[in-house]
């Protein structure tokens, strides 16, 4: 949608609030301001945002987070309008990074480019930026300067610039974006709920038995403590802050022989712009070219941890207050009833893990038992059960992981959201961000038919969502007769081939409120068969699961790979197939004009290569398209793949989305 036709306040924000101005259009070349975006319910009127760019944040009150923005960035209506002159840094290492950045600071070389041309095609009104730091991101000068030489300067357009140092300033600054934005009430909500999630940090560390002393290191070669707002970060997670202490003040070089007499409890890895993967990484290979690092006790004591600290630590947004968790959860992992405390708080992110030094990691590599190597996780769990053990070690990245015996043991679902949970994420409550195992996205008050359910094959695309119609046709009209049951990828949480994430599938089964089960596939595990399996194994939980039914249009292959793979001879069931048809394209013509009836606008989510200038991501699928791609000499309902869509069924009402009534 472009800013231009948002409607004058967010579906999705719960605040009541005067709306936006109408001719609102946002500029965000901050991520952390993306972020604070996404907070206030602004998604709609976003229309360009940095490289860096990464996360939309949740709005207060709403249940967890969607993180839309690459939808946002497909469709056309929001454009990416930075680029940087360091290139990669995938491929370089710490010390490069350091030595470009210093080569440009000297050289006067500006580090980051804005594409005028972008920007003045977006047309923003209001144009979010910080005065912070040159390293991380166009200042606002830069920002000017760039806007000028292209003549993007609108009339009116605000340069809003943002420099918060401390924890307070960076609450400050969220209410003053929700100002500046023209919604105070929610910029003045965001911040309370911020500085209500540092307060319950602190509180859940209460009952530790001793305060940990902590250092975090921002980067590593060469070494420099974490400043501004991460001392405030370390003192509300409960801990005490070495070496750099004073909340506000900048990070500072440190040698490592400043480190090693420091000696802190907790050492904790969150290098600048890095992800957990990547800190994980370095901070391996660094323990083996520094002894000091490796003398530390906290690194002797295993009490070094490795997080992500590009989103947690890094940004001055709202995602600093779930780092001030992480802080806490690494600093007081051996004190149980404030590990049980912290796992309880909704937003603690699964974004840490334990340092092991480079040997560790190759040991844990490949696991084996007796004389086969072991890649698949499932087999590792099934064995460390066998033998009666609570932890496993993952060989893709050698982080400990906790059986199923060990949740039993606990004897009830933690809400963490943890990989082999055996209480189907009960008290999860953020299950389209969290959930490792197949578990109920929505399940109706009104619960399953209790003779039995038709299972659904569900995308969340035009052609799922038409089987769906077809089904409800046959049983009346029966939601309780009905389970979707949508796959999707464990880590981005994105359903394969829609580039459409899991939330928005579960935003679907909501307003139509039918039940979803969303099932987690893992690149290190089972088989899809498998995963389909556990499935049904949790619709069976509620009710007896008596076909399973697929929305494939006419190709035969994939047709009787099913029938192999799911249907009787493979998972004991009777397959359905309701907007199936032997005659390829025939029932085009009903089936477009049932789309049409039910008032559902589907949107093209993705595009591959034969449809690429015939087709375009965020264009509405109608006749028209559907003749485009039929005289590019491609299906035109995009059933080899040429096409994939999301149906909005929430743009319409329930009963007319379903076909229950006329």
């Amino acid at each position: 949608m472009a800013a231009s036709d948002a409607p004058s306040s967010s579906s999705d924000c719960v605040l009541e609030d005067s709306s936006p101005p109408p001719d609102l259009r946002i500029l965000s070349l901050l991520p952390a301001t993306t972020e604070i975006i996404g907070s206030l319910g602004l998604r709609e009127y976003l229309v360009g945002v940095t490289h860096e760019c990464d996360v939309l944040g949740s709005v207060p009150g709403s249940k967890g987070e969607i993180n839309d923005l690459s939808l946002l960035i497909a469709s056309g209506s929001c454009k990416r309008v930075t680029t940087t002159s360091l290139g990669s840094q995938a491929s370089m290492t710490q010390a490069q990074i350091d030595h470009a950045v210093a080569e440009a600071s000297t050289s006067n070389t500006p580090m980051f480019a804005i594409n005028a041309a972008l920007v003045k095609e977006a047309r923003p009104t209001i144009v979010l930026t910080q005065d912070l730091c040159g390293v991380c991101a166009a200042g606002p000068e830069d920002v000017r300067r760039a806007l000028e030489d292209g003549g993007s300067c609108a009339r009116g357009m605000r340069v809003e610039s943002y420099a918060p140092g401390t924890l307070m300033e960076v609450a400050e600054s969220i209410e003053h974006v929700g100002e500046a934005c023209g919604v105070p009430r929610r910029g003045a909500r965001a911040r309370r709920e911020f500085e209500d999630r540092l307060v319950a940090v602190r509180e859940a560390t209460h009952a530790a038995k001793k305060q940990r002393t902590v250092l975090l290191l921002e980067w590593l070669d060469p070494a420099y403590d974490g400043g501004h707002w991460v001392p405030g970060m370390i003192v509300a997670a409960g801990c005490v802050p070495v070496l750099n202490a004073v909340e506000g003040a900048k990070s500072k070089a440190r040698s490592w022989a400043e480190v090693a007499a420091a000696d802190p409890d907790v050492v904790l890895f969150a290098s600048c712009g890095f992800d957990l993967r990547r800190n994980l990484t370095d901070a391996a290979k660094a323990l083996r070219t520094t002894p000091e690092l490796a003398g530390l006790r906290a690194v002797r004591t295993g009490r070094a941890y490795c997080v992500d600290g590009n989103r947690y630590f890094a940004r001055p947004g709202p995602s600093l207050a779930a780092g001030t968790a992480l802080v806490a959860r690494c600093a007081f992992d051996d004190e149980p009833e404030v590990v049980r405390r912290l796992e309880a708080l909704p937003f603690l992110p699964n974004a840490w893990a334990l340092l092991r030094d480079e040997e560790q990691q190759d040991a844990v590599a490949v696991a084996k038992v007796g004389d086969i190597d072991i890649e698949d996780f499932d087999l590792l769990h099934e064995a460390a059960c066998a033998e009666g053990r609570m932890t496993y070690t993952d060989p893709a990245t050698g982080y400990g992981v906790m059986t199923r015996l060990a949740h039993q043991k606990r004897g009830k679902c933690c809400g963490s959201g943890c990989r082999h949970c055996p209480y189907q994420h009960a008290n999860v409550r953020d299950k389209a961000q969290k959930i490792q195992n197949p578990a109920f996205l929505h399940l109706p008050d009104a619960g399953l038919h209790r003779e039995g359910v038709t299972a659904l094959m569900w995308s969340g695309g035009k052609d799922s969502f038409l089987a769906l119609r077809a089904l409800l046709r046959k049983c009346g009209g029966d939601t309780t007769r009905v389970v979707l049951m949508t796959t999707f990828d464990v880590k981005t949480r994105v359903i394969a081939h829609q580039e459409v994430h899991i939330s928005q599938v579960e935003r679907q089964a909501k307003h139509l409120d039918v039940a979803v089960v969303g099932v987690p596939l893992h690149p290190c595990s089972a088989g899809y068969v498998k995963h389909i399996s556990s499935a049904l194994e949790v619709v069976a939980g509620q009710a007896p699961v008596l076909h399973l039914a697929c929305g494939d249009l006419h190709l035969r292959h994939i047709r009787e790979w099913r029938e192999t793979q799911l249907g009787i001879a493979g998972l004991g069931l009777s397959l359905a197939f309701p907007i199936w048809s032997d005659d390829a394209g025939s029932n085009y013509d009903a089936l477009t004009a049932d789309l049409e009836a039910s008032g559902v606008p589907c949107i093209v989510s993705a595009v591959t290569e034969p449809a690429v200038g015939v087709a375009e991501v965020g264009e509405l699928y109608t006749r028209a398209l559907a003749g485009k791609l039929e005289a590019a000499g491609l299906d035109a309902f995009g059933e080899n793949g040429e096409i994939h869509s999301l149906a909005e069924v929430w743009r319409a009402p329930r009963e007319r989305a379903l076909g229950l009534q006329l």
